[in-house]
């Protein structure tokens, strides 16, 4: 059986310091406000951050949203 996408899929917006550096802790906390309203998360797919983003900046921005209590989807 295949799940089917509903509600709301919302881009998760990433904030960036004034060293140009991914805002994790702003991150997190927005992504958090997004999942706590009831939207799935996109991040690094629609607002076209991740074309500035290394590999290693979005690994380490995915896991830290894991360990922000952002629970993945199952």
């Amino acid at each position: 059986m295949t799940n089917r996408l509903r509600g709301v899929i919302a881009p998760v917006l990433t904030p960036f310091n004034d060293r140009l550096e991914p805002d994790v802790g702003r991150f997190i906390a927005h992504a958090r406000w997004l999942a706590d309203n009831h939207a799935g998360l996109a991040i690094f797919g629609t607002n076209s951050e991740a074309a500035s983003l290394s590999v290693p900046e979005r690994l380490s921005l995915a896991e830290a949203l894991v360990e922000g209590g952002v629970r993945p989807a199952s």
